[in-house]
């Protein structure tokens, strides 16, 4: 017996000297790690038994430009209303990367998103910073402007030369370039990289490419499934098994609601509006995430990031082959999480049809809509997005937005067509308010058949109708559209300043209407319809009851206060926040593409940077 102790002593023993040996140089102690200790010690190196491999770390900057306000400074606010979900979806193909990769390949990519509307203006001065941290850091730098919408593209260009200048490379990718390929010519030019339609697929090849130095100027989905556009087909992802959003903390502090985010459960649209970009960038066949996962993410994203509210991005998610299956689920999390609500985007047959009207008889029509609206009341839904667009279905017929007027051979006389849209909105409303949804209209402005009365007009009905939220928008030739074409060849667009299509400029001639007379539709469209003792009742009345449940009557409440200061202050709701800050030292300084290639690549970009160059609308460091 004592010798078996003796024995189990001398184990313990001499298991402490192996410890002491290996063990301690092999994990190392509370000391930081010096730059090269990732793979070895400090007396391996000085020996040169082996030889240092550092790991590689790209930092990887996704920003989401801003857009110029009136005199040209960079609109950016204390809070923003709704986060980009193009950001947190590039994060994800990130983390994916560094998950598959890190160990692998000794690569990690290192990811900062910074969304210019609420996160600070990116001055000069923030760009000769970057390059210094990184520097200092030991890292590398890929720069990528993300989600570029055609209004922001004058200020996401201007961010895109200033990188290139600074010899960073630097990418765009969004729907803009997704849809007009003039900006992408000119940007190759410049040395900027451009992504056109979803990154999903493509994403690996870029990293691929930068990894190896051999960026390429242009990328394009080339793998995935045909898919119709109102032109030519274009080939789209599948997204069954695309990764989800990841969730930054941090972001979502720069939000008026910490508690929102947003998620894209499908993508594209079914329809052939002239008016819409979406059908040209992510085709016209409705493709689907996994239902288990999206249901999945949303349970997780309300236990661990206290997620109370979702904007499901989706353009259309009644058209989603698998709307059914994931509001089951929601079902479900709403069980665990009685505080999650939502708001979505639907067309005018989700709700139309769910009651059954004098002279109708019950078809799977009507099933189906009746389904859809009692299944996305018990998810949780507070609010539906519903682009009705026009009263007038001559306008409506010439965008081809035949889901409205159900007259794709325009056969109704024009008072009976007329009678029956309105007829439709009128279900629209009723039957979400019977649900206890509100519904939140999207109209138009400004089609060929609008004169000058045709906002005062448009915000008395839509009162009598019944919506709660209304967002009025200038018809505006968005690149990459029907409308855009059409426009063109006629010589119809006035202004090819890109920053004005905010929906809330005039750019195009009209038989009807000139500039004045058009911009006085919009102010009688949001006068009337925000009107101040509209807003007293609302506020009073609690949103005015109307029948809705309780989150919606406080999101009713949120978003007319919200809008009815929007648009006196000057902005298009949709495209500010709230809290608005100037950084005065940063200013447009181009308006065409030549003159801030000029501006940005020429001589004068140094003078920028110290800060002694520039007239008019010269930028200065911060």
């Amino acid at each position: 017996m004592l010798l078996l102790g003796l024995l189990v002593a001398f184990l313990a023993f001499g298991a402490g000297i192996l410890y002491w040996l290996l063990g301690t140089n092999r994990y190392g102690g509370d000391r930081p790690a010096s730059a090269l200790q990732i793979t070895a010690t400090a007396s391996a190196l000085a020996s040169q038994a082996l030889k240092p491999e550092p790991c590689r770390t790209i930092r990887v900057y996704f920003i989401k430009p801003s857009r110029y306000d009136e005199e040209g400074y960079v609109q950016y606010f204390r809070y923003g209303v709704q986060p980009n979900n193009t950001l947190t979806v590039l994060t994800a193909l990130n983390a994916a990367f560094n998950k598959r990769y890190a160990v692998e390949r000794n690569v990690r990519l290192d990811t900062v998103i910074w969304d210019e509307i609420c996160d600070g203006v990116v001055s000069p001065e923030t760009i000769t910073a970057i390059k210094d941290k990184a520097r200092e850091d030991g890292v590398e730098l890929l720069i990528g402007l993300a989600g570029v919408q055609s209004n922001q593209y004058p200020r996401g260009r201007d961010l895109a030369l200033q990188f290139v200048a600074e010899g960073l490379p630097t990418m765009m990718g969004g729907f803009h370039v997704s849809g007009f390929p003039d900006s992408v010519k000119f940007l190759n030019e410049c040395g900027v990289t451009t992504i056109v339609g979803e990154a999903e697929n493509i994403w690996g090849d870029i990293v691929e490419d930068f990894l190896r130095g051999e960026l390429r100027k242009n990328y394009s989905v080339t793998q995935g499934i045909r898919a119709k556009t109102g032109q030519e087909d274009i080939i789209v992802p599948l997204i069954t098994e695309s990764l989800l959003p990841v969730l930054d903390d941090r972001y979502l502090t720069r939000f008026f609601n910490e508690t929102m985010t947003t998620l894209d459960t499908s993508r594209g649209c079914p329809f052939t509006c002239s008016y819409c970009s979406v059908k040209n960038v992510m085709g016209r066949t409705m493709r689907s995430r996994e239902p288990d996962a999206v249901v999945t993410w949303v349970r997780d994203a309300c236990r661990n990031h206290g997620i109370e509210s979702l904007f499901l991005v989706d353009d259309d998610f009644f058209r989603s082959p698998r709307w059914e299956e994931i509001l089951t689920g929601l079902v479900e999390v709403k069980r665990e999480y009685p505080k999650l609500s939502f708001m979505m985007q639907v067309d005018v047959d989700a709700s139309c049809y769910a009651n059954i009207a004098e002279g109708e008889t019950e078809t799977a029509k009507h099933r189906r809509s009746k389904r859809f609206t009692e299944l996305a009341a018990a998810a949780g839904c507070y609010q539906a997005f519903v682009g009705i667009e026009s009263l007038n279905p001559d306008n409506l017929n010439f965008a081809t937005k035949y889901q409205n007027t159900d007259d794709r051979q325009h056969k109704w006389k024009l008072e009976a067509a007329r009678a029956h849209v309105i007829d439709k909105y009128r279900r629209v409303v009723e039957n979400w308010h019977k649900v206890g949804v509100s519904v939140h209209a999207g109209y138009m402005l400004g089609f060929p058949f609008d004169g000058p009365d045709c906002g005062r007009v448009a915000a008395a009905t839509l009162k009598k109708i019944g919506f709660d939220i209304v967002s009025f928008f200038i018809m505006t030739p968005l690149p990459g559209t029907e409308d855009q074409a059409r426009f063109t060849k006629e010589g119809a667009i006035i202004d090819w300043d890109f920053n004005q299509l905010d929906s809330q400029h005039v750019t195009l001639k009209h038989d009807k209407l000139d500039k004045e007379s058009w911009l006085g539709a919009y102010r009688d469209a949001y006068l009337g319809f925000y009107s101040i003792p509209r807003f007293l009742h609302t506020v009073f009345t609690v949103a005015a009851g109307r029948g809705l449940d309780a989150e919606s009557r406080r999101g009713v409440l949120r978003q007319f206060t919200y809008y009815f200061f929007s648009y006196r202050q000057g902005r298009h709701p949709m495209v500010g926040g709230i809290w608005p800050i100037r950084r005065r030292d940063v200013r447009r300084a181009a308006i065409t593409d030549d003159e801030a290639r000029r501006f940005y690549l020429g001589n004068r970009f140094d003078a920028i940077l110290r800060g002694d160059g520039g007239e008019g609308f010269a930028a200065a460091p911060a």
